[in-house]
């Protein structure tokens, strides 16, 4: 039977709007996130039937019997009692409706539901007077993320949810790893955060801290607060702990302030700002320590970072990146999340660019900070380059690259010096299914003021030089294909031979200071590139042929399953251009064999290995060699090899295993080892273990790696003994309570010789 009221016109809403943060964990792996029992509701409401005739703010009912009296306006209810008031439902088997003052009473078990939040409960009191119901011995559900908990007295109010005698947990289990047991919880349907008073954090059933209030999350909304503390100990630093502080400054910009404390070294601030602009972001983080206990002096030690891009307009952008440090052992020492502690150089720079359909301008400012005892490089403060291109014929291409740049040293800002560069080019282009051909030819000219530099230190510079220097390159590459059938399977084979041939004619240049060129890679790649310097500095003559060949082959929805590559320089003249030494002279009549492959045996196992073969030497000059087995892109084990000869006179070959491994439903483990062959010993070595369920993880690491203290390098090179830094790090994560990030991917990351992706088959 239907009964309904429209004298009673309350203005009591029970929506209680909640959602819940599952963290990193949850994101980060999907297996794992499906292994997480998903809380079966408190009870069933798909048997709900409103009442569609029922208008605003008016009570409705169901019954199997009422018994109404109109002279006390009392209105009772029994057997299978639904009481409907807008898109809230109370379920029980008895209820008193007054139908003069709005109030419900429900006695026995009840049920309620807005939506939002479902409430079982002993019993059930709606006081229209203040605007509030009460629900005693009540067992609550939040729908859309299944925390839930428990009150000796709910009450629902339109701004806010107050459980007395109370607990809450995300836990989907009902003997939940952790919960909040408080006095007093309040949860508000316009607040994201809820607040409990007296409050004791359980874990596992068993108290283990108290605290007098406390704010915990219940949506995906930013709040400021404490995030989860790191403790560690190590060698270097000794016992270690940090707990980062969180300030959420407006919807576009938060920042982050963690003190770090180390025993051995004491009190470091560290600092991070980010921002969020119409077009762009940013983000600014500062370390700083006063004084370093652990060394002789009372030296401040630092590092400071800032970043921003920036896009303008469809045409102009901007980016900044900027990474300075006190001392050249900093990183080694501290470790950053910008830079690792293998690095050898810091890069900064700025640049401003300009596109549009027929040019390309960028200003840009340049700097390198070489760490150790080193000559350091020029710093490029500015340069401004341009490049302007044609299209005359649908095959002749015109282009026009200028480029000015101002070199300073970095030690002396009398050292400096002024580089023009502008180089004119026509290209003949033709791209045909079966084939491609290029044609080019280049004329560069390049003027230097060199006036500031000394020359009684560099007797063979000039103030004023300059140069110009044609260049002539053609290149042909062919495209075949068969298919062919292996079992039951059918295959695609390309193979792409390909020759060039290259002239440039030789011009001294030892006039000419060095600013920004190096020699370059002579991988497989290499071999086909135009200059064998990279910068404008050295141009380096040439009258030689490169002969390669690449094959691939496809399975039969196209995705590459093999490639080999092969090539190799023949020489008709030497090179007599060089930059540093006649060491980067060719006097040879070829060049190293540059060979590389890529192997897909299925989806989940990978071979990755490139190599140099000297043909005069008959010797391998460098090779590297990497198996994967990636069963996604959070869970592989690799193996490495990588092996280069006569670099400054000493020779390189190391072995090395990364692996970071989902062992079972809620185990992972990590590991990343890497072995010297040529000293016999450990230069880096980690393993962690992970525990990791829907309510809690515990992470306990432990490393011992090579110490890069190159402060002593610098006043004793002869000693040749290596130190170590060993240490342990123990991480608790309570999910549900902030956001986390509780997969060991990133800590090989950050190791000394970190993850490197080196498989780069198609598709």
């Amino acid at each position: 039977m239907h009964y309904i009221t429209k004298g009673a016109c309350l203005g009591l809403s029970f929506a209680l709007t909640v959602g819940f943060s599952s963290g990193a964990t949850a994101q980060d792996n999907t297996d794992f996130l499906q292994q997480c029992p998903v809380r079966a509701p408190l009870f069933v409401t798909t048997d709900l039937d409103p009442i569609d005739e029922l208008a605003p703010e008016a009570i409705g009912v169901r019954a199997d019997a009422a018994d109404i009296d109109s002279e006390t306006t009392l209105a009772s209810f029994t057997g299978n009692v639904q009481v409907q008031l807008n898109q809230q439902f109370l379920l029980t088997e008895q209820a008193t409706v007054n139908q003069q003052s709005g109030n419900i009473n429900a006695s026995g078990a009840t049920q309620f539901t807005d939506g939002y939040v479902q409430v079982s409960s002993d019993n059930f009191r709606l006081n229209s007077g203040d605007n509030r119901a009460y629900l005693a011995g009540a067992k609550y559900q939040l729908r859309d993320t299944g925390a839930h908990g428990t009150a000796e007295l709910l009450s629902i109010s339109p701004e806010q949810v107050l459980l007395a005698g109370s607990t809450f947990t995300t836990c989907p289990t009902d003997q939940p790893a952790w919960q909040l047991s408080a006095d007093e919880i309040s949860l508000s349907e316009d607040e994201a955060w809820g607040e409990a008073w007296h409050a004791k954090f359980e874990l596992f059933g068993v108290p283990v801290l108290y605290v007098p209030y406390i704010n915990f999350p219940i949506t995906d909304e930013r709040k400021s607060g404490f995030l989860f503390p790191t403790v560690r100990s190590s060698q270097k630093n000794g016992f270690e702990f940090e707990i980062p502080y969180y300030i959420n400054i407006a919807p576009n910009q938060d920042a982050t302030i963690t003190p770090r404390y180390m025993a051995e070294r004491g009190l470091q601030l560290q600092g991070e700002y980010r921002a969020l602009t119409e077009g762009g972001s940013g983000q600014i983080n500062v370390a700083y320590l006063d004084n370093d206990d652990s060394l002789a002096n009372d030296d401040s030690r630092y590092l400071w970072r800032v970043e921003h891009q920036q896009r303008w307009s469809p045409s102009w952008r901007s980016y900044v990146n900027i990474l300075d440090t006190s001392d050249d052992d900093y990183l080694n020492d501290f470790g950053s999340e910008f830079a690792g502690r293998a690095d050898a150089q810091l890069y900064r720079h700025a640049r401003v660019d300009y596109h549009s359909e027929h040019a390309q301008v960028m200003l840009r400012a340049e700097d390198f900070e070489i760490l150790g005892d080193y000559r350091s490089p020029y710093r490029t403060a500015p340069q401004l380059t341009t490049l302007f291109d044609w299209q005359t014929l649908s095959a002749l291409e015109l282009n026009l690259f200028s480029e000015l740049t101002h070199f300073r040293n970095q030690d002396n800002s009398n050292d400096y010096a002024t580089r023009f560069h502008i180089e004119p080019a026509v290209k003949l282009a033709f791209e045909e299914p079966a084939y491609d051909f290029l044609s080019e030819l280049r004329y560069s000219y390049s003027y230097y003021d060199q006036a500031a530099i000394s020359t009684q230190d560099n007797p063979m510079l000039s103030e004023n030089p300059s140069r110009t220097v044609p260049q002539f390159r053609i290149r042909g590459r062919l495209n075949l294909e068969r298919d062919f059938a292996w079992g039951d399977a059918s295959y695609q084979q390309v193979l792409q031979p390909q020759i060039q041939y290259l002239y440039v004619p030789y011009r001294d240049q030892s006039a000419i200071g060095i600013y920004d060129s190096t020699l370059m890679q002579d991988d497989y790649q290499g071999l086909f590139r135009a200059r064998r310097f990279s910068g404008l500095d050295r141009i380096a003559d040439a009258n030689q042929i490169t002969v390669g060949a690449s094959t691939s082959i496809f399975n039969e929805n196209a995705r590459e399953l093999l490639r080999f590559s092969a090539g190799q320089i023949y020489y008709f003249d030497d090179s007599q251009v060089s930059l540093f030494g006649e060491e980067s002279q060719i006097a040879n009549d070829r060049s190293d064999l540059a060979f590389e492959t890529r192997f897909r045996f299925n989806n989940r196992l990978y071979l990755n290995a490139a190599m140099q073969y000297d043909m005069e030497q008959n010797n391998t000059r460098k090779s590297q060699t990497a198996v994967e087995y990636r069963v996604d892109e959070r869970n592989l084990i690799q193996f490495s090899h990588r092996q280069v000869t006569n670099i400054l006179n000493d020779d390189i070959e190391q072995l090395g295993l990364q692996a970071v491994y989902q062992v079972k439903a809620n185990w992972q483990v990590a590991s990343n080892w890497f072995y010297d062959l040529e000293q016999k010993r450990t230069n880096d070595a980690l393993l962690a273990l992970q525990y990791n369920d829907c309510c809690w993880a515990i992470r306990v690491s432990a490393y011992r790696r090579i110490n890069r203290n190159l402060e002593l390098q610098a006043t004793d090179p002869m000693n040749q003994q290596p130190e170590f830094d060993n240490g342990v790090s123990v991480q608790f994560i309570i999910k549900g309570l902030g956001s986390d990030n509780s997969n060991l991917f990133d800590l090989i990351e950050q190791s000394l010789f970190g993850y490197r992706h080196p498989f780069y088959l198609s598709n």
